[in-house]
């Protein structure tokens, strides 16, 4: 089961209701990322303020040193962790439990200039007592609140499935 510690709960809670009683004021935030080239395709990035660092790399088969994921594995991956912060702020402000979540995400890209990805479709696996129409609306709030996802919708077609104890019970545009 997935579990959350009480000082999370306390902190999303009440951050979720300051964000819900003055979204129209807040100003956007700014977030900052420095990153610095190393030998062959390694790279490093930390978030300004934060004392972790993590690492881009290509495969060995690539020339690289498999000491990070690829720079459109993040990419890609982003969806997923984004993702999976609002479902975690949802199953605590609405009291929903999860045994698991799981998501795999697919990417196609172009090859032709501009490069860029085409598609990116997710699928999140959902184990969990609770009913499907729950889970639709923790699925779609978590996909709704995201800011990758959303950012890419912007750029390219993005599709996801929600599958609840082993069934296909959402498609999200």
């Amino acid at each position: 089961m997935i579990k959350f510690e009480d000082i999370v709960v306390e902190r999303t809670k009440r951050a979720m209701k300051y964000v819900k009683e003055h979204e129209n004021e807040l100003p956007p935030r700014t977030i900052t990322v420095k990153l610095e080239k190393n030998d062959n395709f390694l790279s490093a990035a930390s978030r300004e303020g934060s004392g972790l660092t993590w690492y881009a790399d290509e495969s060995k088969e690539r020339g690289g040193q498999e000491r990070g994921a690829s720079p459109l594995s993040y990419f890609l991956s982003s969806v997923g962790f984004c993702q999976f912060v609002h479902y975690a702020e949802h199953l605590i402000v609405d009291d929903l439990t999860l045994d698991s979540l799981q998501m795999k995400v697919t990417g196609k890209i172009s090859m032709q200039p501009p490069r860029r990805f085409t598609e990116v479709a997710y699928e999140a696996n959902i184990t969990s007592s609770e009913t499907d129409e729950a889970i639709k609306g923790l699925a779609r709030k978590a996909a709704e609140d995201c800011y990758v996802t959303n950012t890419l919708r912007r750029a390219c077609d993005v599709s996801g499935i929600v599958v609840h104890n082993g069934r296909k019970i959402d498609q999200h545009p």
